[in-house]
C-alpha cells in the first residue's frame, strides 16, 4: 500500500483528505493548518475529527516544527501531499521521501507563482486560471517540476469561492491521478519555463479597502476576489466599516458623468445602492458590519444620495 503523509488545511485540504479517506487511502501522519484569527471558517476542526475517527496521528499548527520533520524523515514515505498549506516547507526532507513533496497550486504555473493566485487572477480580470500539481523543490517559489495541469474558467459572475470550488474539484482529480500513476509506475514530470514566470505578493485584510477613484470593473473584480469567506473588500460610511459580500455593475454604468464624486451614492433601490466610481458605477447588493456581525442590504442603511462612501 502507498505510504504518504498529508500536510494541509482550509476547505481544499479538507475535501481532498475526505476523498482520500473515502477511497481508503490512509496517510501515516498529518499536519493540519491552524487558521488565522480573522478567518471565520475553521476547517482545522473538521480535519482533526476526520483524523481522530481514522486513528491517524496528527498535529495542528501554522508551520512545521522539528517533531514533524522527524516523523516524516523516519516514516519511509513514498511521498508527501500538500494542499491548503501556507508556510515554507524545508525541501531538505525530499531526500528522505521516494517521490518527494507533491503540492497543488491554483494557477497554471509558471504564471502566478506565490500567494493568493486565485484572488490576484480575479483582481486582474483574468478569464482563465487553473491547477498545477508539482513537486516542492529547492529553488525559486513554486518552481518545481510539474506532474500535470488543468485549466479552469473564471466567469464574469464568479466570486473567488466559486472559482475555488472548481479548482478543488480539479485538484482532487489530479491527486487521484497521481496516486494511480505512482502505483502503476508511470509517474512523469516536466520542467517549468522560467522565462514565462510571474509572481504575486502576500495580501493582508487591509489591502481590501476600496478606492472609489478606480473603475467600476476594477472595484467589481476586487469585491469578487475578496468576498466571504475571505476578508472582504471594504469601505466606510459615517465612520462605520462595511465589508462587501455581493455587488454587480450599476444601472448607469455605461453613462459618462461629466460631474462626479467617486464614492458618492447615485441611486438607492430595493436591491442596493449605486455608487459612482472613477469610471462607471457599481451596485452594492449586500454588505456586512463585522463589528455587529450583521449582514444586510446597503439600502437599509444608506438613505440619501448626498451620502459618500469612503
Amino acid at each position: 500500500m502507498t505510504k504518504y503523509a498529508f500536510i494541509g488545511g482550509t476547505i481544499r485540504g479538507y475535501l481532498l483528505l475526505k476523498e482520500l479517506l473515502d477511497q481508503n487511502r490512509i496517510p501515516v501522519y498529518a499536519v493540519i493548518l491552524k487558521e488565522d484569527e480573522h478567518e471565520e471558517e475553521k476547517y482545522s476542526i473538521l480535519l482533526s475529527e476526520l483524523l481522530k475517527n481514522n486513528n491517524i496521528p496528527f498535529s495542528v499548527k501554522k508551520k512545521l516544527d522539528d517533531d514533524d520533520y522527524k516523523v516524516i524523515k523516519e516514516s519511509g514515505l513514498d511521498f508527501v501531499i500538500v494542499s491548503g498549506w501556507r508556510t515554507l516547507i524545508d525541501t531538505d526532507i525530499n531526500k528522505y521521501i521516494k517521490e518527494g513533496i507533491i503540492a497543488s497550486h491554483y494557477s497554471l504555473l509558471p504564471e502566478y507563482r506565490g500567494f493568493a493566485p486565485t484572488q490576484w487572477a480575479i483582481i486582474n480580470g483574468e478569464k482563465v486560471t487553473g491547477v498545477t500539481l508539482f513537486k516542492i523543490e529547492e529553488g525559486d517559489t513554486d518552481s518545481g517540476k510539474v506532474f500535470a495541469q488543468r485549466k479552469v474558467e473564471i466567469n464574469f459572475n464568479d466570486y473567488a469561492y466559486d472559482v475555488d470550488l472548481k479548482n478543488i474539484k480539479c485538484a482532487i482529480e489530479l491527486y487521484l491521478e497521481y496516486f494511480e500513476k505512482f502505483e502503476n509506475g508511470k509517474i512523469k514530470y516536466f520542467e517549468q519555463d522560467k522565462s514565462k514566470a510571474t509572481y504575486t505578493c502576500k495580501r493582508t485584510p487591509e489591502d481590501g479597502k476600496i478606492e472609489w477613484s478606480k473603475s467600476s470593473i476594477e472595484i467589481y473584480n476586487l469585491i469578487r476576489a475578496l468576498a466571504f469567506p475571505y476578508p472582504g473588500a471594504f469601505c466606510f460610511y459615517k465612520d462605520q466599516c462595511f465589508h462587501i459580500r455581493k455587488a454587480e455593475l450599476g444601472r448607469n454604468n455605461e453613462k459618462k458623468f461629466a460631474g462626479k464624486i467617486p464614492g458618492r451614492v447615485a441611486g438607492i433601490y430595493n436591491e442596493g445602492i449605486e455608487v459612482l466610481c472613477g469610471e462607471g458605477t457599481i451596485l452594492l447588493v449586500e454588505w456586512e458590519d463585522k463589528t455587529l456581525k450583521k449582514t444586510n442590504c446597503p439600502s437599509d442603511v444608506v438613505k440619501s444620495i448626498t451620502s459618500t462612501l469612503k
